[in-house]
């Protein structure tokens, strides 16, 4: 090979060798020093503040739909707003993208927020270099009940949160009530000791409508998980002795088809009288679709909360919950009562008249936090440098054990009694 050669392919290799450095700079790579090392860039003046998700695409729920957004790419490697999400809707504007789309990682300084979800986490694949201006959000929708990584991986490194729990710094909950008449999400602390008697007299004087009309089954429960950490399957066992239970899904032997979601809620509306609401874990403010879906019908959902956080979030009165039974007997007694007494049963959709569901289908309000945040120039520096005290710890998780006092299975009226886990 020529001189001449050699030195083209050695300028080819070294310009090779040079993008290849300059694409993967920005991953962890090093000790967790090199982690929180920042350059001195200050933030974007736009009126826009942007969103990046790291690890996965954000989703847009609309309805039953999901739709992927902030994949397009523009100049510079940032997207142009015909790409991006625009959270137009909130009081801020923002732009959500998605890291896939990123040409040139040098533009990463000009993110205000960089969401990381807990189920792709791991130390290895984060940003290198960070910039003051920048928020490191957790996000998580998941019960913390669930170890799926290492939470002590995670210290020193997010400076908020982003989950279904109250004291998170944005607030994403699966559903919330608002008024039937104005905009304003449903607050328990509104109600007294004289409020609800009065609200369920006036249900009593209104007698046009029937809940119970037509309702020949009692409990339903709709489930494809066999196992869980909150021991839902083992409690309705017990339940079922004592009273009709009908089970759908890969845990029970009936069945609705999936591919109509709609006309399966219409069924349990019509055809039951209570719906087993229960999720796979007892952690503090973890409420899923699974309450929320089903308070927009006309049945009366049965939760097991141990830390109070229905009474917090729905309305008194709406729901039945488990937890206030000592045991499994007594709670189905209190079922039978009610399934007899259609005045009793009907006390429990009181609230429909003055409150109404909202939720799961809306995801847009937790973005519009985290936007509202970006865009408060008053707000504090924070880092959480214990993530595991904060998430797994403060989440106070528990399950449950079952003490049968008498020795005929018959005759057990199955006390429960709840550890931490």
């Amino acid at each position: 090979m020529s001189p001449y050669r050699r030195f083209v392919v050695g300028i080819l290799i070294i310009v090779l060798l040079t993008r290849f450095y300059n694409k993967v700079a920005f991953y962890k790579n090093e000790e967790n020093e090199k982690l929180l090392s920042v350059n001195n860039v200050k933030p974007s003046q736009e009126p826009v503040k942007k969103i990046l998700f790291w690890y996965e695409h954000y989703t847009l729920r609309k309805g039953q739909n999901r739709i992927r957004v902030g994949v397009g790419q523009g100049p510079a490697g940032i997207s142009s707003d015909s790409q991006a999400l625009r959270l137009s809707h909130c009081p801020y504007q923002c732009d959500i993208f998605n890291r896939e789309r990123i040409v040139d990682w040098d533009t990463l300084k000009y993110y205000d927020a960089i969401v990381f979800h807990q189920h792709g986490w791991t130390p290895n694949d984060v940003p290198m270099k960070r910039w003051p201006h920048q928020h490191y959000i957790f996000l998580s929708m998941e019960s913390s009940a669930w170890r799926f990584v290492d939470t002590k991986s995670m210290a020193n490194f997010f400076n908020r949160t982003m989950t279904y729990r109250r004291d998170s710094d944005i607030f994403n909950p699966y559903g919330w009530f608002k008024s039937a008449n104005q905009a304003v999400i449903f607050d328990s602390s509104q109600f007294d000791s004289q409020t609800l008697p009065r609200l369920l007299h006036e249900t009593h004087l209104d007698s046009a409508v029937n809940y119970a009309t037509g309702k020949t089954r009692k409990v339903a429960w709709f489930v494809s998980n066999c196992k869980s950490l909150s021991a839902r399957n083992e409690y309705v066992d017990r339940l079922k002795t004592f009273i009709d239970v009908d089970i759908y899904g890969q845990c029970g032997n009936m069945s609705c088809s999936r591919s109509n979601p709609e006309f399966c809620r219409q069924m349990l509306e019509s055809d039951y009288k209570f719906y087993l609401s229960l999720e796979n874990t007892l952690c503090e403010d973890y409420v899923t679709e699974k309450f929320f879906d089903q308070m927009r019908y006309h049945i009366i959902p049965i939760v097991f909360d141990l830390h109070g956080h229905h009474a917090r979030m729905a309305p008194s009165h709406s729901y039945i919950n488990a937890a206030d039974y000592q045991s499994v007997r007594e709670l189905a007694d209190y079922l039978t009562l009610l399934d007899g007494n259609d005045t009793l049963y009907n006390e429990y959709f009181w609230w429909k008249k003055h409150y109404a569901s909202v939720g799961p289908g809306d995801t847009r309000e937790g973005m519009c936090r985290l936007c509202d945040l970006l865009h408060d120039s008053t707000i504090p520096s924070k880092t959480y440098r214990n993530m595991t005290d904060w998430w797994d710890v403060q989440s106070k998780c528990r399950s449950l054990t079952f003490v049968d006092k008498n020795t005929s299975k018959n005759d057990s009226n199955f006390y429960w009694k709840s550890f931490l886990i």
